[in-house]
């Protein structure tokens, strides 16, 4: 006898519904968007070895040879989440680097980029810290590469405040990784509709940020 289907709940307590008819829901997310957040809130909620593709099949009323159109197989399917999480990452990061502002705004951004990323999405960054392990081989070695990317963008930044005197000559990769390191902590436990709201934890986290790396100011 098969076990009873357990509903995942979202972050915010909710159980997850099955998806509606694009008349009954409106506009849909591609299909492959709604793969990928049916496994990142049962991977999140269940683990990896705790979640079957059967079961992401089932959330979203596709059969399992249907979903199979999309992704090889459930490591794969662990990849493309990971992958998906990183690449809009460095891609806000990037963003940030390529701006005209000077090197303490462009930090306060950095943080404010995570902090949000990490918010809007703790499903998709509680499956990257906690279940990266499962990975095979070349796809830890990719998402390696795009986690490199984004700390060398963050630490240029770093670097480029330590020339021009605004922050203090700390070593840019400790500096950067103990930034990212608070940033990226809000995902254990940051709840939507709790006491501090997601902007609240911006100012508070870019105000602790500076007070660790902005130089002092004669006067100040």
């Amino acid at each position: 006898m098969a076990p009873p289907r357990i509903a995942p709940k979202r972050p915010d307590g909710r159980t997850l519904r099955r998806k509606r008819s694009a008349t009954a829901a409106g506009a849909k997310l591609p299909r492959r968007q709604e793969i990928f957040d049916a496994a990142a809130l049962l991977m999140g909620q269940r683990g990896f070895v705790g979640t079957t593709i059967e079961e992401v099949a089932q959330q979203l009323e596709l059969t399992k040879a249907a979903l199979y159109y999309y992704v090889s197989n459930k490591e794969e399917l662990l990849y493309q989440i990971l992958d998906q999480t990183l690449t809009l990452a460095l891609e806000r990061i990037a963003a940030v680097e390529r701006s005209e502002a000077p090197p303490a705004k462009k930090m306060a951004d950095v943080v404010e980029t995570f902090v949000r990323l990490v918010a809007e999405r703790p499903q998709f960054f509680t499956v990257y810290f906690q279940e990266k392990g499962h990975l095979g081989r070349e796809h830890l070695r990719a998402v390696t590469r795009q986690e490199r990317r984004i700390v060398d963008a963050v630490r240029r930044i770093y670097r480029r405040g330590a020339a021009d005197r605004s922050f203090r000559p700390l070593d840019p990769v400790a500096a950067t990784f103990g930034v990212l390191g608070l940033c990226f902590w809000v995902y254990q436990w940051y709840r939507p509709g709790g006491r501090l709201s997601v902007d609240e934890v911006v100012r508070t986290f870019q105000d602790l940020a500076a007070r660790g790396y902005l130089a002092q100011r004669a006067g100040r």
